[in-house]
């Protein structure tokens, strides 16, 4: 049954619904950075430095050990920001629930009138109609 909050409400659920998308994104995001954080955390742990030997060498290791730490580290901001996004997504995402909860009460209340009101003149109509067939058989 249509009301004047069937748009609204259809707009408000289409909003919820797109946060809720953009919160699954984020998930997957954070996910696969958290995943690339152990993988090179591992990469990082599995990096023999030589005690001994060539010099060219140890500064080959020591170059990808520094290079695949500060990767390391990047990757931790990104996940922040990540993880930020994620919060503020969660925050709107609870607003625009609660609105949308608002339009959907407001519309089923609409709808319960407007069914209150069809029950009463379909009462109104029987109630004349009997009285009516009542006059009918009477005279």
């Amino acid at each position: 049954m249509k009301t004047k909050y069937s748009q609204l409400l259809k707009i408000k659920k289409q909003n919820v619904d797109s946060i809720e998308n953009e919160i699954a994104f984020l998930n997957s995001k954070k996910l696969s950075i958290e995943n690339a954080i152990n993988e090179l955390a591992s990469e990082i742990r599995s990096i023999d430095k030589p005690r001994k030997g060539n010099f060219g060498k140890f500064l080959t290791v020591s170059y990808s050990f520094d290079s695949l730490f500060s990767l390391k580290k990047e990757k931790k901001i990104t996940l922040q920001k990540i993880e930020y996004k994620l919060i503020k997504k969660k925050e709107e995402y609870k607003t625009a629930l609660m609105e949308y909860e608002k339009i959907k009460y407001l519309e089923e209340l609409s709808i319960e009138q407007k069914l209150d009101k069809i029950k009463k003149d379909e009462q109104k109509l029987l109630d004349e109609l009997s009285m009516m067939t009542y006059k009918r058989r009477t005279f």
